[in-house]
């Protein structure tokens, strides 16, 4: 399972991605999990959701030593025990993806890119965006915008949220990669966070880049 990309930032943050390639009794072994996570582990009965929980712990020691235990809130929201830092987690069919801030709440989603996406973009498209994605809008761009969408959800942290009409994407030129702007407009309620998004392979990424 290689590390497919690793970014860093100058306040500390990281974005990385693995492909998993391997079987469940290797991740395993990579993962070198504790009683609880053993029985945590033990718990799941999916095959493919076993392999992504493991993968992403895999992923986690490959850049701590002394690996962080994953938790999760009542609302699902990933936290580090043990560690003052906070993360982020995504996946999408064979490619996980961590982020990692010291101390801000990052956020990372991972798509495989997939033209079904056109016939859902009315569910997420605010007005706004329908305007500059035009009539024919790409696969690419439909998914970076949904991805940034997914980074708002997971930075915003709270509840019924409505990715049309809460969460807004400022106008952007797709390339292999770039910047991108959401806005939070809810009652009276505005926020911005800044992220970039990337194409990795068959894959978009998109993380905060504070």
């Amino acid at each position: 399972m290689p590390v497919n990309l690793k970014i860093e930032y100058p306040d500390g943050q990281f974005t990385a991605l693995w492909e998993i390639t391997e079987d469940e009794y290797s991740l395993l072994q990579m993962a070198s999990l504790d009683k609880a996570g053993l029985d945590t582990f033990s718990s799941l009965k999916n095959p493919g959701r076993r392999l992504e929980w493991l993968a992403v712990r895999a992923l986690l020691k490959h850049f701590y030593p002394s690996v962080p235990t994953i938790d999760y809130l009542k609302n699902g929201k990933p936290i580090l025990i043990g560690h003052s830092g906070k993360i982020s987690i995504s996946h999408s069919g064979r490619m996980v993806g961590i982020s990692v801030h010291p101390d801000k709440a990052p956020g990372i989603d991972v798509e495989m890119l997939h033209p079904r996406i056109i016939k859902i973009a009315d569910r997420f498209l605010a007005e706004s965006e329908k305007i500059y994605v035009g009539s024919v809008p790409s696969v690419e761009q439909l998914t970076a915008i949904w991805g940034a969408k997914e980074v708002m959800f997971k930075v915003y942290g709270q509840d019924n949220i409505s990715f049309k009409n809460d969460f807004e994407i400022k106008p952007f030129v797709l390339s292999l990669k770039g910047k991108l702007e959401g806005l939070v407009h809810r009652r009276n309620d505005s926020m911005i966070i800044p992220m970039e998004y990337m194409k990795v392979g068959d894959f978009m990424l998109v993380q905060t880049a504070y």
